[in-house]
């Protein structure tokens, strides 16, 4: 009779408590899947009484159960092996947790294991308070509408690094959990918390085997890390040298049009013509030599290299376009606040913007100007231009995806990555177009 009574009011409640939490943790009722639950509560109560029967040591028990209700959550709810190991182990530490409560407040009051079972009206109020203990966090897990999925990391480097920081916790509180039985053995008997050398050993392997599992994650994670940090430092230097491709290509192309032009002259004997030609030819050389070394000494007050790297490819992009281009900066704190990744996103999609902006114009009108400093308030980046000026109906559309200006359509995304970046480091971004001149003006607050 006593035991289909505790059976009955004691394992199915805590089943089905315990269920609930590890549900209420995803923001998932109980009662959505009624009869699983039901059936979940009834079926997995059957080991818990089989292993007291069998008078199984605690930790063994606890090990054997946390099994049985992964195996459960796996092929009655058909969840995933990572959240159904995740489900199983938030129960598990939920029963671990209560009962420890339960002891550490009965011992505290001088009320050991003995004691405390030792009459009916004390074990219903033990029980009665054990499974209370899970009501109340599921309530509030239920309540405050608990979905730890909001937690989990998207990002994959960090899943990883999650993984690892929860193994690494399992594996503390394992530790924890030995050696709190030498403390709780001595207060209570060996039929609640029995630390026998099979036990002992049962805990260790598996602290081992954690420790190996938290070694091959820290690896993948290092390797991870590592192929990010070589992806983003590698792909703004790829990016510029694309550039400087494609600008000694282009110069290329000009050098043979003017070798054509001048070996037109002196074959037809028009020396003086070739003469007024070349000497055209250094003039402008000249003065470009002149504004890249102005712009040059801009870039000696960069100290990101990725960064340097990127507006010496611009400049010479500029040049074989015949884009008049100026750099003022005089800050010496480039946004550091922003990753190198990001910060290459913002000037690459803001040049590329700009030198496309200045293509719709002779090349007596083409311009750039850059200004990078800073105020007391805050720091600036503002890149602005000649080309056509955009409508002030459209200036608020331009950063919205597939807005683009080029006339195949392509394009759109640029502007978006632009504010994206701008307004995860808490910066604003200001467009003004008028005239024949747009001008781009990011801002930070200055820390």
């Amino acid at each position: 009779m006593d035991f289909i009574l505790r059976f009955i009011l004691v394992d199915i409640p805590e089943a089905f408590l315990l269920l609930t939490i590890a549900l209420a943790l995803f923001n998932h009722s109980v009662f959505e899947k009624w009869k699983a639950a039901l059936s979940f509560a009834i079926i997995v109560s059957i080991p818990g009484e089989l292993l007291s029967y069998l008078e199984v040591s605690y930790q063994p028990k606890v090990l054997l159960m946390y099994l049985v209700y992964v195996l459960f959550f796996l092929f009655l709810y058909r969840y995933n092996i990572l959240k159904s190991v995740f489900m199983g182990m938030a129960a598990i530490c939920a029963m671990i947790l209560s009962e420890s409560l339960v002891i550490m407040i009965y011992n505290s009051q001088q009320i050991y294991f003995e004691q405390m079972l030792s009459t009916t009206i004390q074990t219903i109020t033990i029980r009665s308070f054990y499974l209370g203990n899970f009501a109340l966090l599921a309530l509030c897990l239920r309540i405050s509408k608990f979905d730890i999925t909001r937690l989990l990391p998207q990002n994959r480097y960090n899943r990883y690094l999650f993984l690892l920081v929860l193994v690494g916790s399992i594996e503390f509180l394992l530790i924890l959990f030995l050696n709190t039985s030498f403390i709780l053995r001595d207060n209570n008997t060996s039929s609640m918390i029995m630390y026998s050398l099979k036990s002992q050993m049962i805990i260790q392997i598996l602290i081992l085997a954690l420790f190996i599992i938290i070694v091959i994650l820290f690896r993948i994670y290092l390797n991870l890390t590592i192929n990010r940090v070589e992806e983003e430092t590698g792909t703004p230097y790829l990016s510029s040298i694309h550039d400087l491709m494609t600008a000694i290509r282009s110069i290329k192309h000009d050098c043979l049009n003017h070798y054509t032009a001048i070996n037109g002259f002196l074959k037809k004997g028009y020396v003086d013509l070739a003469k007024e030609y070349v000497e055209q030819l250094l003039q402008e050389t000249v003065s470009g030599e002149k504004k890249m070394d102005t712009s040059s000494q801009a870039l000696e007050n960069i100290k990101n290299p990725a960064v340097s790297s990127l507006l010496q490819s611009k400049m010479e992009v500029c040049s074989a376009e015949r884009i008049s281009l100026s750099m003022n900066i005089t800050t010496v704190n480039q946004f550091s606040q922003i990753k190198t990744y990001d910060l290459i996103k913002v000037l690459g999609n803001l040049f590329d913007n700009a030198i496309r902006a200045t293509s719709y114009e002779l090349e007596e009108n083409r311009f750039i100007r850059v200004e990078w400093g800073h105020s007391e308030n805050e720091q600036y980046l503002m890149i602005e231009n000649s080309g056509p000026t955009i409508p002030k109906d459209k200036l608020s559309a331009i950063f919205q995806s597939g807005y683009t200006t080029k006339k195949n359509g392509d394009g759109g995304l640029g502007l978006v990555i632009v504010k994206s970046v701008t307004d995860r480091y808490g910066g604003k971004i200001h467009v003004r177009s008028e005239d024949g001149v747009t001008r781009f003006r990011i801002s930070f607050l200055a820390r």
